[in-house]
């Protein structure tokens, strides 16, 4: 049984797609967009969505950032070698182990967060099985799927079917 409820539908060209991407927002319903490459005319017809990748990336870097200097920081501390008067606690030789942390830090776990959140984004938001083996969406097609309720298959069906797709799948979960 599919826990998806709305409408699919496969369309052969970019224009249609994003007149249809662009309806479905109006009606406040954020679709979801299967393509066999990126295209900045969806992305613009998607509107600009907000992500907390940007905030991980930064806590991340910050949190790598500090490890840089404190772990170089205490080792000096804790086995000071005294050298021609010069001070134990120094910046600058910290600055490259500061630098180099801070971007292992932000990769790791912005790689990291993007998974996680891929993850959960695929649950959260369901694609219907039928749609991710069709097999033309990775070579020519474009397919945009819209989660509703029961009492709004018609409408997204309607607007689907007026911009011309080619197949027009509703499913009840």
């Amino acid at each position: 049984m599919s826990k998806f409820t709305g409408v699919w539908a496969i369309f052969e060209y970019l224009d249609e797609t994003t007149e249809t991407i662009e309806q479905v927002r109006k009606k406040g319903v954020q679709p979801t967009v299967i393509t066999p490459c990126p295209r900045h005319e969806i992305d613009h017809a998607l509107g600009n969505p907000s992500s907390i990748v940007p905030w991980i990336a930064l806590a991340f870097g910050a949190l790598g950032c500090f490890i840089g200097y404190s772990l170089p920081a205490w080792t000096a501390s804790d086995w000071v070698l005294p050298v021609s008067g010069k001070p134990i606690l120094a910046i600058p030789p910290f600055t490259i182990i500061g630098f180099e942390m801070t971007v292992l830090f932000t990769a790791i776990y912005t790689l990291a967060g993007l998974a996680i959140l891929g993850i959960i984004d695929s649950f959260r938001f369901p694609i219907p099985n039928a749609a991710k083996k069709y097999p033309r969406f990775q070579r020519d097609r474009f397919g945009v799927v819209v989660r509703c309720d029961a009492d709004k298959l018609d409408e997204f069906e309607a607007i689907m079917k007026k911009n011309g797709a080619e197949e027009v799948h509703v499913e009840k979960g």
